[in-house]
């Protein structure tokens, strides 16, 4: 058995590796709609931003429940939604500043008054999303999905 068959054997890893392609489609998810909101119907970035979250975070809830870690946890499906979508709310928090200090390095500027330049936008979701997917796996593991048993 090889090195890498042997690690992708580990159940922690496994979940992180379903996480991460979950992530993954909603991050797309995310991105295409408050990028599409903020550059062609001219919506402010944070509202954009809000309304994306909340449509890839549901998507995120629904595909992780159902395989990453399905079969872990003991609450209801709505208090288990309600677990995700706290933590996901601190990760969107996150999301929000990371990206508004990205801004800021590039700008100088604290408060902008027009939409930032669309490669600064891509740059910071980029730095934000990875970082906040680092959080969101780890608190939905220890909290929102937490159980008995690793789901193979």
């Amino acid at each position: 058995m090889t090195a890498t068959a042997a690690l992708m054997r580990h159940p922690s890893l496994r979940q992180f590796v379903k996480f991460c392609m979950i992530g993954f489609t909603s991050m797309l998810i995310d991105v295409g709609i408050s990028s599409v909101l903020t550059y062609r119907f001219n919506w402010i970035w944070w509202v954009a931003k809000t309304l994306s979250f909340a449509i890839a975070a549901t998507n995120g809830y629904i595909w992780n429940s159902l395989w990453t870690f399905r079969g872990m946890g003991s609450g209801r499906h709505h208090e288990q939604y309600t677990k995700f979508i706290a933590v996901n709310i601190v990760g969107w928090l996150l999301q929000l500043s990371l990206m508004k200090l990205v801004f800021l390095a590039f700008t100088g500027q604290l408060i902008q008054h027009q939409k930032p330049d669309q490669l600064h936008w891509y740059i910071a979701t980029f730095v934000a999303v990875v970082c906040a997917s680092v959080w969101n796996f780890i608190a939905n593991k220890k909290w929102t999905f937490s159980g008995s048993r690793l789901e193979n």
